[in-house]
């Protein structure tokens, strides 16, 4: 807005001074606000980004945290599991014992029946559940077990049942009834106990030792001893021979002999606790009906009852007909209707056995039928004459009133009475009748005894019922709810059970609804029986599993497309790593595994093959195999026939034989190679031919023997010459400028081999002198060293040589006094030196006189002349060290 006002300012006022320069400056705050903007938009993004930034971070810790606490929980839980035992030796070493359990003989731990199960759960880690607190049983725990279910609770929680059982039950007080006995409950199976047998130690399974001590090769919380406990299925009288074990004891395994159930068989021997054995055949022993036998194969027990049908006759013997022979006894339903012995009446009972009719009823004392009137010596033929009198019974009414009806036969109803009567609970009262029950509309607000609801009976007396609506409360495995009736405190645990397997349903332990996530499926030996998922037609051998199967590990024998079989390892299912790019920079890459089929390895089946030009036979893996070359030189002869083909090792085309070279074989390019003539080095200038080289026209350039001249030969003139020739041809014929080695003089020779003339045999003349050169004689070179001419010095030369001694001793004395000069006026310099700073030290002693007095005596001595000594001392020490340096040279 302000930019579009500028812009008109400034072209409304294009003529006027004042109106640009408002314009201009309308157009800098502009694009200075503008320029604010975006920094501020820049710096509220930056801040964005960095507050996002700092949210993820804290977020990443946050999740970080939470996954070391899981991680760490985890860890804790999973130390806390414990190892499964090994069941197979404890199993083994628990049965020693057991007459007749010997797996190598092919028994089977199912002969010990459902002690089998408490064992397998007993070992296995987690499988046995205290159903009080619903939690696992660890081997360390104090146990209790019930005798009749055989199941293991933690001691503290069957007290803690125990006590809470007999507060719910009983009102009596521990106070005033100390010998109370409130008997309690098994919370699996309801069995009774008296409160005398709360357990208060821990005890192992056969009650033998307290607290016994874990062992891990023994079963947990047993003392590893024999049972001994008398064997009651069936009761023997044997004891049982399991060391100490949870559960029922096993059947008896001594061995009795005993005949079949009919017993019509020979006894045999068998164990006691399946002693019963049939024998096969028909029982045939006489039934109760004691017409028929028994048709069944021989049988435990006593036979059946007879099931077969007779004629039977009634009781009284007038009707027969047919009848099962289990009913011994039938009644017809009939009247007996015998005359009495009083020649009047007839029997009214129903169909009886003769003679029990009895006597006539109307016979002896009689009375009317309100009992007031006594009539006797009346014939069992008259009836009974009713009295005027009232009846007077007593009434069953809420008032006790008497019948008001006259003397009367039968029964006397109900009270036709009306009477002022309370309700059932007391509350009201009301006129009714008699007979009646009145209840009022009143109902009772009591609580019941589960607490929560009210009776609502109405006129209820007190007594109120228990509560009749279902608990409905979701139970500890959060399965199933409460079914009993409503009740205080925590439900009972859920009773019931469920069992957790293998993969296979094979092998299954029992545990309490609840526990089947918490437990730990049992092992099973079985094999595993999942179908293959690969081209094989059945897996390896392994046990049941849950899970995946393992890769299978079999050789994959596929048919490759060479013919050979693959022998590697099974690769229909291959978990191969497949890595998801981030979506976002902040976002970390995923991984995933998927399992994928993956083709088959390249062959490696070894296979012969013959390089290109046939030198050799090499092996190769079958998926490399191709024409190769074996990269020596083909070594076929060219058509020079001195050299052979230089090319590697290649298909050789249109040779006429194995040897020569064929048509696409290097030509030869290599110079001639045949041997030089004695003395010539060079190479033959034609190519490689087979003939004779040409003679050599190559100059050779060489020294003369004294070397100050180059001569040139031909190659071909100097080859194969004498050394006598070469020689002559070598020799440039001029004077030989070298010296003689002794001597040095030159040589008088023309240009020659080998050494000059010995200065034995030089004829120069020299010049030999005196020892003080100042006589000399000419003498030849080879004469100089004979005596004959020794040149001696004369007087002459011994006078110079004396006078020459003379002026250098001079010399030598006229430097020694100009050194002595020279140390004695340096000595005289440092003397004045030292002189100048002693007066010095006096006029500075004189201005401090308090400090001279306080010194002594030797400090002043020292003070003015100790620097005096010093200085003389080392004038002395330098003469003596420049007198001995003299003297040594």
């Amino acid at each position: 807005m302000d930019h579009g006002r500028a812009r008109k300012s400034a072209g409304r006022g294009r003529g006027f001074g004042w109106e640009s320069e408002n314009s201009r400056k309308h157009l800098r705050d502009y694009s200075r606000a503008s320029k604010n903007t975006a920094n501020v938009t820049t710096q509220q993004q930056t801040n964005k980004l960095a507050s996002a930034e700092q949210r993820f971070q804290e977020t990443s810790k946050h999740f970080a945290k939470d996954a070391a606490h899981l991680l760490k929980q985890y860890k804790e839980e999973s130390s806390s599991e414990e190892d499964d035992l090994d069941d197979d030796g404890i199993l083994s070493k628990l049965t020693q014992s057991y007459k007749g359990f010997e797996p190598s003989n092919g028994d089977k731990l199912e002969n010990l029946g459902l002690t089998t199960q408490y064992l397998t759960e007993c070992c296995q880690s987690g499988a046995i559940t205290c159903l009080v607190c619903i939690s696992s049983v660890k081997r360390h725990e104090q146990i209790w077990s019930c005798e009749k279910c055989f199941a293991i609770f933690h001691l503290p929680c069957i007290k803690q049942w125990v006590l809470e059982g007999v507060a719910q039950t009983t009102l009596l007080s521990a106070e005033h009834f100390p010998k109370r006995d409130i008997p309690w409950y098994c919370p699996k199976c309801r069995n009774e106990y008296s409160r005398s047998k709360c357990p208060e130690s821990y005890y192992c399974f056969c009650g033998a030792v307290m607290n016994p001590v874990p062992d891990p090769w023994n079963l947990p919380h047993s003392c590893g001893e024999q049972c001994n406990h008398l064997l009651s299925q069936p009761p023997c009288g044997h004891k049982c021979l399991l060391l100490c074990h949870p559960g029922p004891c096993p059947p008896c395994p001594q061995t009795v002999k005993v005949g079949c159930y009919c017993g019509r068989k020979i006894p045999i021997t068998r164990r006691c606790g399946k002693a019963g054995w049939s024998c096969g055949e028909k029982c045939n022993k006489l039934l109760s009906c004691k017409r028929h036998r028994c048709l069944r194969t021989c049988h435990s027990g006593e036979c059946d009852t007879c099931g077969q049908i007779s004629e039977k006759s009634c009781i009284c013997g007038k009707k027969s007909g047919m009848k099962p022979c289990a009913e011994p006894l039938w009644s017809c339903g009939e009247v007996c209707g015998k005359q009495l012995a009083c020649g009047f009446h007839h029997c009214e009972k129903v169909c009886h056995k003769d003679g029990e009719c009895g006597d006539c009823p109307r016979a002896g004392v009689r009375t009317c039928p309100c009992g007031k009137k006594k009539l006797q010596g009346m014939a069992c033929t008259d009836d009974v004459i009713l009295c005027e009198d009232t009846c007077g019974k007593n009434l069953s009414c809420f008032g006790n009133h008497k019948c008001p009806r006259r003397c009367h036969f039968g029964e006397c109803g109900s009270c036709p009475l009306m009477a002022h009567k309370p309700c059932r609970c007391g509350k009201r009262e009301k006129e009714v009748a008699c007979q009646k029950e009145y209840t009022c509309e009143t109902r009772c607000q009591k609580m019941r005894a589960c607490g929560k609801h009210q009776c609502r009976r109405k006129c209820c007396i007190g007594d109120c019922p228990s509560c009749e609506q279902v608990c409905g409360k979701s139970l500890q495995c959060k399965k199933h709810k409460c079914q009993m009736y409503c009740h205080t405190g925590p439900c009972y645990p859920c009773p019931l059970t469920s069992k957790v397997t293998c993969r296979c349903k094979s092998t299954a332990i029992t545990v309490v609804c609840g526990k089947e996530k918490t437990t730990r499926p049992p092992r099973c030996r079985k094999k595993c029986v999942i179908p293959p998922d690969c081209h094989h037609h059945s897996r390896l051998p392994h046990t049941c599993h849950f899970g995946d199967c393992p890769r299978c590990k079999q050789i994959c024998k596929q048919q490759l497309e060479c013919g050979h079989i693959c022998p590697g390892v099974c690769h229909d299912k291959v978990v191969v790593k497949n890595e998801i790019k981030a979506a976002a920079p902040w976002e970390q890459p995923q991984r995933e595994y998927i399992i994928k089929k993956l083709p088959c390895p390249p062959c490696l089946e070894p296979m012969s093959a013959i390089c290109q030009g046939g030198h050799e036979t090499s092996q190769f893996p079958c998926h490399e195999l191709k024409a190769y070359s074996c990269g020596r030189l083909c070594g076929r002869k060219l058509a020079c026939g001195n050299h052979t083909c230089a090319l590697q090792c290649h298909v050789v085309e249109d040779a006429p034989d194995t040897e020569k070279a064929g048509t696409n074989c290097a030509a030869c390019e290599e110079a001639c190679s045949k041997p030089r003539p004695d003395g010539c080095d060079h190479e033959c200038v034609s190519p490689c031919h087979t003939e004779d080289c040409p003679p050599c026209r190559k100059r050779l350039r060489m020294r003369c023997h004294c070397g100050m001249v180059l001569l040139k030969h031909l190659c071909c003139d100097w080859a194969g010459k004498s050394d006598e020739e070469k020689e002559r041809m070598q020799s440039c014929g001029n004077h030989c400028p070298k010296l003689i080695e002794k001597c040095g003089h030159p040589c008088k020779m023309q240009c020659h081999p080998g050494q000059c003339t010995s200065a034995e045999q030089c004829q120069k003349k020299v010049a030999k002198r005196c020892p003080c050169k100042r006589r000399k004689k000419d003498v030849l070179c080879s004469l100089v060293d004979m005596k004959e001419h020794f040149v001696e010095c004369d007087d002459m030369c011994l006078s110079i040589k004396a006078a020459k001694e003379t002026d250098r001793r001079q010399l030598e004395q006229k430097k020694k006094e100009a050194e002595e000069r020279k140390q004695q006026e340096e000595v005289e310099r440092f003397e004045r030196k030292i002189h100048r700073r002693s007066r010095i030290r006096k006029n500075d002693n004189s201005t401090d006189e308090d400090e001279g007095n306080r010194q002594g005596i030797l400090t002043k001595i020292f003070s003015s002349s100790l620097t005096r000594v010093t200085a003389l001392l080392v004038f002395v020490i330098s003469v003596i060290v420049y007198t001995y340096i003299n003297t040594q040279i």
